[in-house]
């Protein structure tokens, strides 16, 4: 009997233990769960990880029409000017700088007797340096853009007019410009091979000041007087998104639609409250399909920074949405957070944007978290994360990539990823190029973070969560080409050609900025090397990205004054 009893209690208290060790790993399944990697917080395997709004957006930008108001004045001046005088293609109205922004530019207006179309053409110091543009329309009222000139320098401008029957008369003169400002940076190029380049001039985006272009000589050929900080983009439209401030500000908070005259379309305002530095949207803008402004932001309700994005209606200026990556992530990212910058709350640090419109997704990269993913939009639902694995609690493995490959290395503290075009021809895998600066701020503790940045492909495969790297650039440079902070990676179409702006670098004689094209090699063999200096360490006049594009947008662009 006593046997029996003691063999009764030993079964029931085996299944007590079970009991209470199910419990104890899968909670109540019914409750809203939230992940993280402290013993008091929950998970689910089952449960997607996407943006939480909670109905209420607030409006933290608009539409600002002071800009406008001003050019209309400056137009009307200058269409006076134009209307006291008779101007024809042998003498036309010459207009240097038009919108007192763009000193390397100018305007040519006249009319012709029969319809024309327009090619003009601003001639090089050499044989690659010629700067030309061609008009298809035919018209008898022109107003041509003159892009493209040297400063310091007497330039030949050369237009051509073509009739219908295919009779051809041109115009030569000469447009003289003033020097660069005294605080330009100094720009050199040790290596330039134009005939392997991809078409268009080099554009460098600055942490702050002057935003410029460079041709292959590393002559300046294009800048604006204008304060830039972070933001140049080409919209879909042909015109540039630039971020700017009033002379004096300390804030950069208004965004312009403006084209490479400086003629302004659009001026948006975004002010928070109870936020004093200068980087208001900090880091970037993506444009959606629908025309609107996805931007990286501040929450200023938070104790936290540079982890919010809102969507800026481009026709009235309205926020119309706001996300906050903290629905992303456990609470122990940002609340226990002690990285650099952590007394600012700076806990994600979200530098980039990619919109990929195949599949309405955005890639983010994420310095502070030493990651880059991949979420739907707007939902937010993660697709997969690029990210060591160390430091992620269980239920985030499902969204973690799976390195392929010995010579496999995670981004660390990296920047600017992009997606690129199919080039396996398989279509079970995606290319993204990054710039990783190697720098570990959270996860990953690679002997070589700092030896060296780079650009690198990665090859995804979603369907089997694998990726592997298929080239990169950069670790042969070693320090000479490390970049602690900032960066960018582009792929070019035309050629293949990848470029690299390492903005960052301390060499013996102070700080540089490189950029670098390289083609597709492995090792990469190098194209063209712009070295940028003249600036101090921490004065936040480095390249913070570089574009390479055409001066001409390829959409007709066609310069209408106000009458």
């Amino acid at each position: 009997m006593m046997r029996k009893a003691l063999a009764t209690f030993t079964v029931l208290a085996v299944i007590l233990v079970v009991f209470f060790v199910v419990l104890e790993f899968t909670g109540d399944t019914s409750a809203d769960t939230s992940v993280g990697t402290s013993e008091n917080v929950e998970a689910s395997e089952s449960t997607a990880v996407s943006f939480h709004p909670d109905g209420e957006v607030e409006q933290l930008s608009t539409l600002d029409t002071r800009r406008l108001d001003e050019q209309e004045g400056l137009e009307r001046e200058l269409q006076k000017s134009y209307d006291e005088g008779t101007y024809t293609l042998k003498e036309p109205f010459v207009k240097l700088n038009p919108y007192n922004t763009a000193p390397l530019t100018a305007l040519a207006m006249f009319e012709t007797d029969d319809p024309v179309k327009i090619t003009v053409t601003v001639e090089g110091k050499d044989e690659h340096g010629d700067v030309r543009h061609s008009y298809d329309d035919y018209n008898t009222e022109h107003a041509i853009p003159v892009l493209g000139l040297y400063p310091d320098y007497d330039n030949t401008v050369t237009i051509e007019a073509v009739n219908k029957s295919g009779e051809t008369e041109k115009s030569t003169f000469t447009v003289g410009t003033d020097p660069l400002p005294e605080d330009f940076l100094t720009n050199e190029t040790p290596k330039s091979h134009p005939e392997k380049m991809e078409n268009g001039l080099t554009f460098i985006v600055p942490s702050t000041r002057y935003a410029y272009a460079v041709d292959h000589n590393a002559d300046v050929r294009w800048y604006s007087t204008l304060w830039n900080s972070h933001v140049f983009k080409r919209l879909d439209n042909g015109h540039i998104l630039y971020a700017t401030k009033e002379e004096g500000q300390n804030q950069y908070n208004e965004m312009l639609e403006m084209d490479m005259l400086g003629n302004v379309y659009n001026s948006y305002l975004i002010q928070l409250d109870d936020y004093e530095d200068t980087n208001v949207v900090h880091h970037g803008i993506a444009e959606l399909p629908n025309g609107n402004l996805l931007a990286t932001v501040h929450d200023t309700a938070s104790p936290y920074i540079e982890d919010e994005m809102i969507e800026i209606a481009r026709e009235t200026g309205e926020t119309v949405r706001d996300f906050s990556f903290r629905d992303l992530f456990p609470e122990d990212f940002y609340e226990d957070y002690g990285g650099v910058f952590s007394n600012d709350g700076d806990w994600f640090h979200h530098n980039a944007i990619w919109y990929v419109e195949k599949d309405d997704s955005i890639l983010v990269s994420s310095r502070h978290q030493d990651l880059m993913m991949k979420m739907s939009y707007p939902e937010g639902e993660v697709d997969w994360i690029l990210a060591d694995h160390e430091k992620w609690p269980d239920a985030y493995d499902k969204y973690l990539l799976k390195p392929k490959g010995d010579d496999f290395k995670f981004p660390a503290g990296p920047h600017a990823p992009m997606a690129m075009p199919d080039l396996d021809n398989n279509g079970a895998t995606h290319d993204y190029l990054l710039f990783d600066n190697n720098i570990v701020i959270t996860r990953g503790k690679d002997p070589l973070s700092g030896d060296f940045s780079r650009g690198v492909q990665y090859r995804i495969n979603p369907e089997k969560m694998t990726v592997e790297e298929v080239w990169s650039f950069g670790e042969a440079r070693g320090k000479s080409f490390h970049s602690s902070i900032v960066g960018d990676a582009d792929y070019l179409d035309g050629t293949g050609n990848r470029m690299m702006t390492s903005g960052y670098i301390e060499v013996d004689e102070g700080m540089n900025s490189r950029v670098i094209e390289v083609n597709d090699n492995l090792p990469a063999d190098v194209i063209y090397e712009l070295v940028i200096s003249g600036f101090e360490k921490e004065s936040h006049r480095q390249a913070y990205r570089a574009e390479r594009m055409p001066l001409y947008p390829e959409h007709e662009w066609q310069v209408e004054l106000v009458d």
